[in-house]
């Protein structure tokens, strides 16, 4: 047998013992002498639910039996009841639930005889169990069915919660008056019941607890001041149930030992024991049970988390888009890929051509005898031809050759024409670097943003609602709090009436002292008579950095220089700079860069330097290590790699180096950092060398040690030879 067909047997054989044992409690509950209509409507309800009516009825005949005086009437309707529905099963087949209902009431009403005596007390009592019993099988069918699919329902709605309530407490009356040395069992479970509806919907469960409470109230001598205490008890655990399931059972245990020092002797149907033994098995339920009964009695919270799994499942698909458009991205980056094949054009071409002229010859024999000399011998010539010197045949061409005007005419149309050929290419290859660089900067972005939208959460309504009373209570006039968690930081929007306070300072205190955190106000403005202020809770952040260095020549110095600068306001600013060439004079370019740092007057500064074709390359980052919000500024500098959680994203930018021109600007980018984020900065001179092989192999590093990192990264770039100064700088926030 599979496991699925087993689970399904054991669910069943569950259900009948519990139609078996819920028709026998049931059936002591009486109206009037002899009259037990619940037990007999339990079993029509099990029957009409698809559960084995045998067993219910068998519970009800036991039920009748073991009562003070055997019930002969319920037992003979219940017998009849059961052999019906078994013979309408063999004769006509599948019978609808009308037809079953009309034959449970004609078998109720045919003993009603039996169970009556010819007073006009007697027939009311009749005829009001006859009414209770139909209705209860309705109820009591609904709450089957409940129980048949327990394992999959999600949540209860309002009428299936207070349907249940009453058919526990139907249960709870048929138990009425069973107890053990003075500790009454309904009372135990009617407590535990009760606790578990404070528990999970706060004062909206009194309601229900109540009812339940009410319906034991008639089996017990005290049953009025038992549904008082009962319920007193409740509204004092549901004040407190905000704080937790230990704040709730702690009230109502106490409320319960107070009552019962207070009521004394009036109080002894009331025990305090029973209290106090529901209220250990409610501490002992498992964190798991609790939370999944609060899901299925809460319909309020089941909607909450239910629409912020949509929202989550929505993220997902969001990202997986953008994350699909950010492949594409990157795909289309390489149709940009093109290899160049440097100046052979401008070789090809004017050779072509001059041996086409020199097809009619008959004395080319000896003239291209050696073909990589007549080769050789054209270039050289046109070579002398852009410096305006004469041109002559020379060796092995002939002296005399009457084609050789033609030919350096023919060489040298083709050799412009391949000039112009190979700058158009010039251009077209630049273009297509830059297509590729922004496609892959749309691509790192589209990344980001896809990680961010997995990551980050757009909602809290714990805080957006235990702010608002707060904030009422402290004298502004808040209309709605919106809490967002972007890059994983709390920032908060509060609008505020006109009536409210416009000191924003005031407000960010007031928020930092409910929340114990420190907020600081990004913005407010007003919005007609409302004020809108925007705040976040600042995070503390640190900084380190770790740089290598690599000269051209050993015996010289590094013309790159890397600088950290510390601020007061809470921010650090990394940069790092490669001047022109190597050596000394670089070295000199880079450290003037690096000592201003104001990005825009960089450019200026090298330029007021008045020498002549000195510039530099700049790559630096603000980072403010209280929001994690960094700016990436770059003058002509290689692109900056993020690592992140093992993956790197590349960010790069276009901008002239410093000291060019008047006009050149930074290209600035702004991006959130987030704690064990990493930033790698590199020279040319290591980014010629590695290109896109760079992120392979800051993957294979990424967990070491920042120095280690930048040692394995400057050996993988030295390993390819080395052609000009080399730096590599990682920064990482933690």
């Amino acid at each position: 047998m599979d496991r699925k067909k087993q689970g399904t047997n054991t669910t069943k054989h569950l259900l009948e013992l519990a139609a078996f044992t819920g028709s026998l409690i049931l059936c002591r509950v009486r109206v009037g002498d002899s009259c037990a209509p619940f037990g007999l409507a339990s079993m029509a309800a099990a029957e009409l639910t698809g559960i084995d009516p045998l067993f219910a009825g068998a519970g009800v005949v036991v039920g009748a039996f073991l009562s003070g005086e055997p019930l002969w009437g319920v037992m003979i309707a219940a017998a009849a009841f059961v052999l019906l529905t078994r013979l309408m099963k063999v004769v006509v087949g599948p019978v609808p639930s009308s037809a079953r209902m009309l034959v449970f009431l004609l078998c109720e009403i045919a003993v009603l005889p039996f169970e009556m005596v010819l007073t006009w007390r007697s027939s009311a009592y009749a005829l009001l169990a006859l009414a209770l019993s139909a209705v209860a099988v309705v109820l009591m069918q609904r709450c089957w069915t409940l129980l048949r699919h327990a394992g999959r329902l999600a949540v209860l709605q309002e009428k299936e919660q207070l349907m249940l309530s009453a058919f526990l407490g139907l249960l709870l009356l048929g138990m009425g008056d069973f107890a053990v040395g003075g500790i009454s069992l309904p009372v135990i479970l009617l407590d535990v019941y009760v606790l578990i509806l404070v528990f999970t919907k706060g004062p909206e469960g009194l309601g229900e607890g109540i009812l339940t409470a009410a319906l034991l109230a008639f089996a017990l001598e005290e049953g009025a001041l038992l549904l008082g205490v009962t319920a007193l008890c409740a509204l004092m655990a549901a004040l407190v149930s905000p704080y937790g399931r230990a704040y709730a059972v702690g009230a109502f245990l106490l409320t319960a030992l107070v009552l019962a020092v207070f009521l004394g002797a009036e109080g002894e149907t009331w025990r305090a024991g029973s209290a106090l033994i529901a209220c250990l098995v409610v501490l002992v339920l498992p964190r798991e049970w609790m939370g999944r009964l609060e899901l299925l009695f809460n319909s309020r919270l089941f909607g909450e988390r239910n629409g912020a799994e949509a929202m989550d499942r929505w993220k997902r698909r969001m990202a997986a888009e953008v994350e699909e458009a950010a492949r594409l991205c990157g795909a289309l980056s390489g149709l940009f890929d093109e290899e160049r094949g440097g100046d052979r054009f401008v070789v090809e071409w004017p050779l072509g051509a001059a041996r086409r002229v020199c097809v009619g010859c008959e004395g080319r024999v000896l003239c291209q005898r050696e073909e990589g000399d007549f080769d050789q011998a054209v270039l050289r010539l046109l070579s002398a031809y852009d410096r305006g010197e004469p041109v002559r045949p020379v060796s092995p061409m002939d002296s005399h050759c009457k084609f050789f005007r033609e030919i350096m005419t023919s060489a040298y149309q083709s050799y412009n024409q391949a000039f112009v050929h190979e700058a158009g290419l010039r251009r077209a290859a630049e273009q297509n670097e830059y297509m590729n660089r922004q496609l892959n900067g749309v691509s790192a972005m589209l990344s980001l943003l896809a990680a961010r939208l997995r990551e980050d959460r757009w909602g809290d309504e714990r805080v957006e609602g235990a702010l608002l009373p707060y904030l009422m209570r402290r004298g502004f006039a808040p209309l709605f709090v919106d809490a967002y968690y972007p890059a994983g930081r709390l920032c908060l929007s509060i609008r505020l009436g006109p009536q409210g306070s416009e000191n924003g300072a005031a407000l960010a205190s007031a928020v930092g002292r409910k929340l114990h955190r420190t907020m600081r106000l990004i913005d407010q403005r007003r919005e007609g008579q409302e004020t809108v202020f925007e705040m976040e809770a600042l995070q503390g952040l640190t900084a380190r950095m770790a740089r290598i260095s690599l000269p051209e020549d050993e015996e010289s110095v590094c013309g790159d220089e890397t600088g950290e600068l510390r601020m007061p306001s809470g921010k650090v600013v990394y940069a790092v700079s490669d001047g022109m060439g190597s050596g000394e004079e670089a070295s000199r370019e880079s450290r003037a860069v690096e000592k201003e740092l104001i990005y825009e007057n960089v450019n200026r500064l090298l330029i007021a330097r008045g020498e002549k074709e000195i510039y530099a390359t700049l790559d630096a980052a603000s980072i403010d290590l209280v929001t994690g919000e960094a700016e990436m500024v770059k003058f002509g500098a290689p692109p900056t790699c993020l690592i992140r959680g093992g993956n790197v994203r590349t960010l790069s930018g276009e901008a002239l180096p410093c000291g060019i021109v008047d006009e050149a600007r930074p290209y600035i980018r702004r991006i959130r950092l987030k704690q064990r984020d990493r930033l790698v900065f590199c020279t040319d001179g290591v980014y010629d060398l590695l290109g896109k092989d760079m992120e392979a192999e800051l993957k294979k590093g990424s967990g070491q040690p920042l120095d280690r990192m930048a040692a394995a990264l400057m050996a993988a770039a030295k390993g390819r030879g080395q052609r000009d100064d080399m730096t590599i700088m990682v920064v990482e926030v933690a």
